[in-house]
């Protein structure tokens, strides 16, 4: 009969310690699910975020790469047409130098152009092709160095003579009180060293081109 007890007795300690066993089992099983949800959670978010940034990275390298094309085939078209232009336009250009070649030649010929009259005399020398185009500007610059050493000679002259400067200080006061009359104002509002610079010049000129007046001070 005491066995009997005994046996029942420790039977039932060995079941509550079994059921609080399985308990914390349970918890502990129970704890790392959750931990293990989490994690997954975690790691599951941040696969996400690299597959973003990949997909972007990937889609803009895609982009780059199409509008560097495009804008090598915007480039080449819009060359073509600049050379296509630009070939019309030298055309155009050959064209104009031409004539103004053959108006200056006065019906000569064109650049490189031979003549079909072929002169009877042997010993007449043929006029050279590579003739000077720009003759008109040397004689024009020639005429014109002429013109300023004559100026020239003649203020030197005039600042020699005391009389020459009297006569001139008179032209000029008369040529200041008949623009004052006339109301035409060559004042400027900059300096008076400029005002009179620029008026002396003025008078100089007027008086450098009259050849009777400066005949007739000098005499």
């Amino acid at each position: 009969m005491f066995r009997i007890q005994s046996f029942q007795r420790k039977q039932l300690e060995f079941g509550v310690d079994e059921s609080e066993l399985d308990e914390q089992a349970l918890s502990l099983t129970a704890a790392r699910n959750r931990r293990a949800l989490a994690s997954n959670g975690l790691a599951h978010t941040a696969a996400i975020q690299i597959q973003k940034k990949f997909r972007g990275w990937k889609k803009r390298k895609e982009f780059l790469i199409i509008r560097q094309r495009i804008v090598k085939i915007q480039a080449q078209w819009r060359g073509h047409q600049v050379r296509k232009q630009y070939r019309t336009i030298i055309w155009s250009v050959g064209i104009l130098e031409k004539i103004i070649l053959r108006w200056r030649r006065k019906g000569s010929g064109l650049r490189g152009y031979k003549s079909e009259t072929v002169s009877k005399d042997p010993i007449q020398q043929v006029v050279p092709q590579k003739e000077d185009d720009y003759d008109f500007l040397k004689e024009g610059r020639k005429q014109t160095e002429e013109r300023l050493q004559k100026a020239l000679t003649r203020v030197k002259s005039m600042v020699q003579y005391p009389e020459a400067r009297a006569q001139y200080r008179r032209i000029l006061t008369v040529c200041e009180g008949f623009r004052e009359k006339k109301g035409c104002e060559m004042v400027l509002n900059s300096t008076e060293e400029a005002v009179e610079g620029e008026d002396d010049m003025v008078d100089i000129d007027s008086l450098l081109d009259d050849d009777a007046l400066m005949s007739m001070t000098f005499e």
